[in-house]
């Protein structure tokens, strides 16, 4: 089933590169760079920035759009990345349906899983990471860095970790 694999890959990059929804469904086929691995992305009020895929997005949205996508395409002028049974840009409605019926599969039927979801899991493995706050800022494409707090949802082990490499009286004890 070639939507199988084409979901895979809308959801490795939604993980990759913490794409809106709007912008992973936006993307052309010129927008991505293999060579370079990034994208461009056209965010809210129509900004655009350059964002990178990681390794393994990348493979799977180059085998996507080799393996997978010609078998959707209908239209030789069809410039979308990801396409319906039909041929057409897949729709916002069409990826919802796709994450909760991933979710699912996955054992997550109570939990509220969207594709934003993959967004924030991305910021906030990045800076669980040690990611520069500013680089995430504009991975993401906010303007402000106060944006970033409703993703950077730490745990107390986070917590405990930072207090114990980064606290004076803390990092004496691990010292000795």
């Amino acid at each position: 089933m070639p939507e199988g694999y084409r979901n895979r890959a809308m959801l490795e990059v939604l993980y990759s590169s913490g794409l809106r929804a709007a912008e992973l469904l936006g993307l052309d086929l010129d927008d991505i760079d293999f060579d370079n691995a990034t994208a461009i992305v056209t965010g809210k009020g129509n900004k655009q920035r350059v964002v990178p895929i990681g390794r393994t997005a990348l493979r799977y949205l180059e085998s996507y759009l080799k393996a997978v996508r010609p078998f959707l395409l209908r239209d030789p002028g069809e410039r979308a990345v990801f396409l319906d049974q039909k041929g057409h840009r897949l729709r916002y409605n069409a990826l919802a349906m796709i994450v909760r019926s991933c979710a699912i599969r996955a054992g997550l039927g109570d939990m509220h899983v969207t594709a934003h979801t993959f967004r924030r899991s991305c910021a906030t493995e990045l800076l669980r990471g040690g990611a520069n706050m500013y680089h995430v800022k504009d991975l993401l494409g906010h303007a402000t860095l106060n944006t970033l707090k409703h993703y950077a949802k730490l745990t107390i082990t986070d917590l405990k970790k930072t207090h114990a490499k980064c606290h004076p009286r803390e990092r004496e004890r691990n010292e000795k």
